[in-house]
């Protein structure tokens, strides 16, 4: 390991994460990770299942993900685009040129997000897998469910137990459903979950799951 790993380390969890993915995203070429999908055909599918080109949806650990594009070129205007990262969210600024001012953008680790508005359906590609920490995941849920309109959705993608322990030179839990469930505080309900594999820019395949999540009251 090295010194500059091992000090950032050293900080606070939601400051590791920030120094860690602006220096992911300053360094390579976005389209090359290996989360990246040229279409994201699952995450598209899912959010027009709960949620209508009027309704709020928010989008978790964006990253530099295509996926805003394609929800603004379906006619969804109401978006907010949350990382820890502003190197990632100045390139999805650079690539919608015209269509910028669309989302809003905000730049902050989630543990320490307040949201301002609430939305019908709250999307995370690939974010909450990387929280190892209890306490961490137990903030993620309150900021979840105070993000959420009354009956709206929450989309967690996961990898699923057999899949990468990895990513990004970060450890990941894998969850299933019984998993998952056994995470959600009162007032969020595990309403479905399934298995689909990613292929990656590299043709390989990783196992992930999907959590679908009602909050109740």
């Amino acid at each position: 390991m090295s010194d500059t790993t091992e000090n950032m380390k050293n900080v606070l969890p939601d400051a590791f994460r920030r120094e860690h993915w602006d220096s992911l995203f300053r360094s390579k070429t976005y389209t090359d990770v290996l989360w990246h999908q040229t279409t994201p055909v699952k995450s598209l599918a899912q959010i027009e299942t709960f949620a209508r080109p009027d309704d709020g949806v928010i989008d978790v650990g964006c990253g530099a993900s295509l996926l805003v594009d394609n929800l603004i070129a379906k006619g969804y205007r109401n978006l907010c685009l949350l990382d820890a990262s502003e190197a990632s969210l100045q390139i999805v600024r650079d690539r919608l040129a015209s269509d910028a001012d669309i989302p809003e953008y905000v730049c902050s680790d989630i543990v320490n997000f307040n949201p301002t508005k609430q939305f019908r359906v709250w999307h995370d590609r690939a974010m909450f897998h990387f929280l190892l920490d209890a306490t961490e995941r137990r903030k993620y849920f309150e900021v979840m469910y105070a993000s959420l309109l009354p009956g709206g959705t929450a989309i967690i993608n996961t990898f699923a137990v057999d899949g990468e322990s990895a990513c990004a030179g970060l450890q990941t839990m894998r969850y299933d459903q019984k998993k998952m469930a056994a995470e959600l505080p009162e007032g969020l309900q595990l309403a479905d979950a399934e298995d689909f594999v990613h292929t990656t820019p590299k043709q390989t395949a990783q196992n992930y799951a999907a959590f679908y999540i009602r909050k109740t009251f």
